[in-house]
């Protein structure tokens, strides 16, 4: 029994580096459910993020597993130790770390920041995601970019600016059983709000 969850655990997250592959420093990845492995390249726009950020944030000069804090991973009902993940279809993207509610329970949370990305490239290709939501977390911008309304799925891929050049993806799954009971992007959004705090200034 152990040995079967733990397969399917390994298969999530190499469907979640397969979605990861296709993000790049000039494309921004789709990722409706973030561990389905249908993605699209979007060519990215050459404008300014122009977002103003007044508290920006380097979490890419962390390690992935020290994104989030084992207060806040207690907080968020996960385990403190994380797993990190890398991307073995492109070695050249960050890796992530995933914290997970334990071996039965199968509510995760998954972090990753990408350095070299806009929130901008999001905004400009809102016509690519099938569910597209802008938002704010801790006075960061962020958008939502979903297959379909997370709110009635069980994923929620959450991209929030730590500063102008900088994206962290927070991307959560809940259990099928609260599905249309729990939204996931409430989870993705705490996570982000009780991490950013611990997160070093951006130079």
């Amino acid at each position: 029994m152990h040995k079967a969850r733990r397969g399917s655990v390994i298969a999530g997250g190499l469907a979640l580096t397969m979605a990861l592959a296709a993000c790049s420093s000039d494309s921004t990845g789709q990722t409706g459910n973030p561990e389905d492995t249908t993605t699209s390249s979007v060519t990215s726009s050459d404008s300014q993020s122009g977002t103003g950020i007044t508290n920006p944030k380097n979490p890419a000069a962390l390690e992935p597993c020290e994104l989030l804090p084992d207060e806040a991973a207690t907080t968020l009902g996960v385990e403190t130790k994380g797993e990190r993940i890398p991307n073995d279809l492109k070695p050249s993207l960050p890796d992530l770390c995933r914290w997970r509610a334990g071996e039965i329970v199968s509510e995760r949370v998954s972090l990753v920041a990408f350095p070299g990305r806009t929130i901008q490239q999001y905004y400009d290709n809102k016509s690519s995601y099938g569910y597209f939501e802008k938002l704010e977390v801790s006075g960061h911008p962020a958008v939502v970019t979903n297959d379909k309304d997370p709110a009635k799925s069980s994923g929620c891929a959450m991209y929030m600016a730590a500063n102008e050049n900088q994206i962290v993806l927070s991307s959560t799954f809940i259990s099928t059983e609260n599905i249309g009971k729990v939204n996931p992007c409430d989870l993705a959004k705490q996570a982000l709000e009780l991490s950013l705090p611990s997160w070093p200034a951006a130079k």
